[in-house]
């Protein structure tokens, strides 16, 4: 279905440079998905939660933000994975802190080395976006799973809003899939800018994950009959 040849489109003989973004909260739920992408694409973006660890893995301070220390390990391995293939793993140079999430926080922009004790990262940093959206718009393909910031609330929501619209003027095949992506998308209107949105996460995140899919596997089973 349109579902698979997209997916195949992206992944197997995609466009280069490939470029994926991987955001949300956690990276022991997408830590599969990184491990698989680390050996195919020429930039990973990570954002969320999961940029965090990756900050920590990088030697930075990052204050009371939501993170995954146990995982510093397995965020060093991906970077490492990466360089020895002269890709990147292009990290935040500026954040949004704030000391709560709350549609009261005032957020405050800084350097990613001036992370205080009590800060907690809800999203990049306005020079940050700027590096993302020049990938964005050099890349040949684009995968798309994940918000770099909480952009539920307007004050976190600049990050993500500014790689939608890169995303959304790239030349690039892009396709995009996960709950908070689709909701993404229809808040900062570009769903008819996206190459294919993915409805139904599961086939998309098992694909990610390097997983052959059922349908994929059935079709290579009668090629070689």
């Amino acid at each position: 279905g349109a579902e698979i040849d997209a997916l195949t489109k992206a992944l197997t003989n995609p466009k280069r440079p490939l470029v994926a973004i991987v955001g949300g909260s956690k990276v022991s739920s997408k830590l599969t998905i990184l491990k698989s992408l680390a050996s195919k694409v020429d930039q990973l973006i990570v954002g969320g939660g999961i940029a965090n660890t990756f900050l920590l893995a990088d030697g930075k301070r990052i204050g009371d933000s939501l993170a995954e220390a146990d995982l510093v390990k397995e965020a060093h391995a991906i970077m490492d994975i990466m360089k020895a293939r002269g890709a990147e793993v292009p990290l935040p140079v500026d954040v949004v802190v704030a000391d709560e999430v709350s549609a009261l926080a005032r957020a405050n922009k800084i350097s990613v080395d001036d992370v205080a004790t009590h800060d907690r990262i809800l999203d990049v940093g306005p020079k940050t976006a700027a590096k993302l959206s020049e990938i964005i718009a050099n890349a040949g393909t684009i995968v798309w799973n994940g918000p770099v910031g909480v952009f539920e609330l307007p004050q976190f929501a600049g990050g993500t809003k500014m790689l939608a619209s890169a995303i959304a003027h790239s030349e690039a095949f892009s396709i995009a899939g996960g709950g908070d992506t689709l909701a993404a998308i229809a808040k900062f209107h570009i769903h008819d800018d996206v190459g294919y949105i993915s409805t139904g996460g599961g086939a998309f995140l098992e694909f990610l994950e390097g997983k052959t899919l059922p349908a994929i596997a059935v079709l290579e089973e009668r090629a070689t009959k």
